[in-house]
Parts: structure tokens; sequence; C-alpha cells
């Protein structure tokens, strides 16, 4: 009996010290140079930023939820006809205050009358707002990513390479614009870069997608001559 119960309390033991280490042993952790983010979106020229949002308003669409990025009010074509001015407003979306990165929709007037818009709007997410992943985690997600990746010129990084983790949702279905999947997700990148940028999914670590900018032709389809 004495054995046995040895045998269950080793068992608890190890059970406990797995679970303990469980999340270090599964994700890892990287203690080095990452912050947490939050980028303002909205087109830097504000003059045309405030007569894209009155336009919007004058043709009753709804400004909620809505970061404009980019504004021409000025587009004008002329082919064997009067004068017709354009206007095109570029818009993605924001949930609970979070981007939805892969979101997008333009909206385009003719005169300042609104004719058409192209992509889909969503909305108010059914997800919170709360991450469950810690920075070094998703710091680990990426610095592994990065190592990997043969085509970046110096991929030599240390715990003082700086990354900057913003938090938001991203669309898993995009091609599939009836049926959306939204998750919580952390885009990532060295600080004062844009390139290379991961999107790493908030509940699994999950690395969604790493590029590191370059286009590069698919060798196997080239013939050698």
């Amino acid at each position: 009996m004495k054995k046995f119960y040895c045998l269950v309390l080793s068992a608890l033991v190890a059970f406990a010290s797995c679970k303990k280490n469980e999340l270090n042993h599964t994700y890892g952790e990287d203690n080095g140079c990452i912050s947490r983010i939050k980028r303002d979106y909205s087109d830097s020229n504000k003059v045309e930023l405030a007569t894209a949002v009155k336009l919007l308003q004058q043709n009753n669409i709804s400004l909620n939820g809505l970061v404009i990025y980019q504004v021409i009010l000025n587009d004008s074509i002329s082919i064997n006809g009067p004068l017709r001015v354009y206007q095109h407003v570029a818009a993605y979306e924001e949930s609970k205050g979070f981007p939805i990165f892969n979101s997008g929709i333009g909206y385009h007037f003719k005169n300042g009358t609104f004719e058409t818009s192209i992509g889909q709007r969503y909305g108010t997410l059914n997800l919170d707002t709360s991450a469950k992943a810690t920075l070094p985690q998703i710091r680990k997600v990426f610095i592994d990513a990065f190592k990997k990746d043969g085509y970046t010129i110096d991929n030599r990084v240390n715990a003082s390479s700086c990354l900057r983790a913003e938090f938001g949702y991203l669309n898993l279905t995009q091609d599939i614009p009836d049926h959306p999947s939204f998750v919580k997700v952390w885009k990532v990148t060295f600080t004062g870069y844009e390139y290379p940028v991961a999107y790493i999914q908030d509940d699994n670590r999950k690395l969604l997608s790493y590029f590191n900018g370059l286009l590069t032709l698919d060798k196997t389809n080239v013939s050698n001559k």
C-alpha cells in the first residue's frame, strides 16, 4: 500500500510540474525588447480628412467604427463630355477601439453624391478586447519566424532588437465575404520598420502569416539555361 501511495504521489507531482511548465514548454518566451503600441492610421491630412467626414455624413453613411486612411477629393475626368469630379474615401474598420487589420472599404462619389462602395463592412465584432498572450510569448514566435527567414539580408537579432506589437482582429476567411471568421491577433514588426511583418493569433500563439516585404521568384518554375 505504501508503494502505491508513493506512485500516486509521484504521478501527482509530475502532473503538477507539467501543468506549471506547460505554457513555457509549449509556447516559449523571449524576454527581449518588445512594446505594445496603438497606431493612428487615419489620414494625416486633417483638412482633407474633415472634408471626407462631411462628405460621408451628407450622404448618410455612418462613421461608426470607420477610420479613414486615404482621401482623394478632386479626381477630374472629362472624355468627350462634361467635366466630372469624383471623390474617393478609403477606410478600414475598428471594433471596440481596436483595428480589424484586413478590413477595407472604399466609398466613391461623383460631384459629391454617393455612387458606389467596394468592400464589406462588418460592424462591432462579437469578440472581447482582452489579450491572452504575453508580449514575451509573442516575441518568441516572431523571432523564431525571423530566424528561419532565408531571404532576409541580415537576420541577426539579440535581446536589444526591439519589436512593436499591436493588438487587433483578423478575418481568417476574407475570401468568403458572407462567412467571416474573426480572431484576436497581434501584428508584429521591428520598431521603425514596416517589414518583416507577422500576424500571430492571440489565443494559441499560431503564426498566421509572415512576410518579409520581398517578392521572391519560385526557382522550381525556372528552367536552367
